[in-house]
């Protein structure tokens, strides 16, 4: 893969370049409508009123497990330099062409801070140490998103699987009109204001 290192230290390919990836790689995900079988003996689901609740859940008709369905915890950073953000483009879905911050899911037995670093480091290639937690974002039906604010310690930039281009932005270059989730508008809009700046999106 041929890529260009452009002002301000950004690492993304020529204008031209297309990665292939499947339309619809990373955007499978667990919901209620798409569970079907229990994970401990592979009987059938069958959507039951659970005590003390009696809440709807997924409940297995052979060993009677209940499948609570629980948001997935997501770890990210908005890393710092001279005034900038550091921004990937995604080149899978869910947003797929569009901006965001490193970040990514958190893996069982692993802590949200190492995950954070970790996934920055991933999809990045830089290594990081958190400067503070930034914000907590929840949405109905989505990933519940760590954001923390943190600084470049060493590495060099480097796309992944994931990405296709890496920009230091500054707040009046944040690409507003094309931010992959509301996490990452709501979490750079407060970045930008932390400045003392007006966001622009």
């Amino acid at each position: 893969m041929t890529v260009a290192r452009g002002a301000g230290g950004s690492r993304c390919p020529p204008a031209c370049y297309s990665r292939s990836v499947d339309a619809d790689h990373g955007h499978r995900f667990l919901a209620p409508h798409t569970i079907k079988f229990c994970p401990l003996c592979a009987g059938t689901l069958a959507v039951q009123s659970v005590p003390p609740d009696h809440r709807e859940q997924a409940v297995c008709t052979r060993c009677r497990f209940i499948f609570y369905l629980n948001p997935k915890l997501v770890a990210g950073t908005i890393p710092e330099r001279d005034g900038r953000v550091l921004l990937t483009r995604r080149s899978i879905n869910p947003g797929r062409g569009l901006w965001t911050f490193p970040g990514g899911f958190v893996d069982f037995g692993e802590t949200v801070t190492d995950a954070a670093v970790r996934e920055t480091f991933e999809e990045t290639g830089l290594r990081v140490e958190l400067t503070g937690l930034h914000n907590v974002y929840s949405y109905p039906a989505a990933p519940v998103i760590v954001v923390y604010r943190a600084k470049v310690i060493d590495g060099a930039l480097t796309t992944c699987d994931e990405n296709d281009c890496l920009e230091w932005r500054a707040p009046a270059e944040i690409p507003w009109e094309a931010l992959a989730f509301p996490s990452t508008r709501e979490a750079l809009r407060e970045w930008v204001a932390g400045r003392g700046e007006m966001p622009r999106g």
